[in-house]
């Protein structure tokens, strides 16, 4: 029963992902969720032999907790395996490594730091 409820969770999601098919530039499946109000600026993104090298900082919409939880989740759902420790949330998928870190997990109005870089 609880790999058809979790199935059928991973299914609303992707769909709900697809649905919005709004993604952040420079970084391969990760949606533009409604927990971001913004961009701070434009993202940096690079290439470097071993891979894509991208940084964005994110404004919120709500707590730097509440964002990673629903980072969490639509990642999941793509295909990522994600741990969350806070301040920080790493995710892993193929050759990329995506890092979520925030200073202040609790604060509202706050930023998220999202790091995509080769994995190791």
């Amino acid at each position: 029963m609880r790999l058809i409820i979790l199935a059928l969770s991973m299914m609303f999601a992707a769909s709900a992902i697809q649905a919005e098919d709004t993604f952040l530039e420079g970084f391969p499946d990760v949606p533009l969720l409604p927990v971001v109000k913004a961009l701070e600026d434009d993202p940096v993104i690079f290439d470097t032999p071993s891979g894509t090298v991208a940084e964005a900082r994110l404004l919120l919409a709500d707590t730097p907790a509440n964002a990673m939880k629903s980072y969490r989740e639509s990642l999941i759902a793509l295909g990522w395996e994600c741990a969350h420790a806070a301040p920080t949330m790493v995710c892993k998928r193929e050759e990329n490594r995506l890092t979520f870190t925030s200073s202040a997990p609790d604060a509202k109005a706050a930023k998220l730091i999202l790091r995509l870089e080769p994995r190791k």
